[in-house]
């Protein structure tokens, strides 16, 4: 998978995201961070609404997975424990 993979199924799922909840929500792209395991991705209100759990997620390059990530520590502890899991998974 390539970013712009990544990045189309980042967009479908806000877009679901959005149309089960109600709420228009919109893809940050220049936000968006590379990292080894895929990417992250942000996405909020296109309004500069302030949006409760909205989590940052993140698309495995190996399996297109999406992976939500939480609100409760800095987003860098979510990365670095899904990039442990995932070097964990490929020994």
């Amino acid at each position: 998978m390539n970013r712009n993979d990544a990045q189309q199924k980042a967009a479908h799922y806000v877009s679901e995201m959005s149309s089960s909840t109600g709420v228009a929500l919109v893809l940050f792209e220049d936000a968006t961070l590379e990292r080894d395991f895929g990417w992250v991705f942000f996405y909020g209100s296109p309004h500069d609404e302030l949006l409760a759990g909205n989590a940052p997620f993140m698309v495995d390059s190996r399996d297109g997975s999406v992976h939500v990530t939480g609100t409760a520590h800095p987003v860098e502890e979510y990365l670095e424990a899904y990039a442990g899991r995932r070097r964990e998974t490929r020994s």
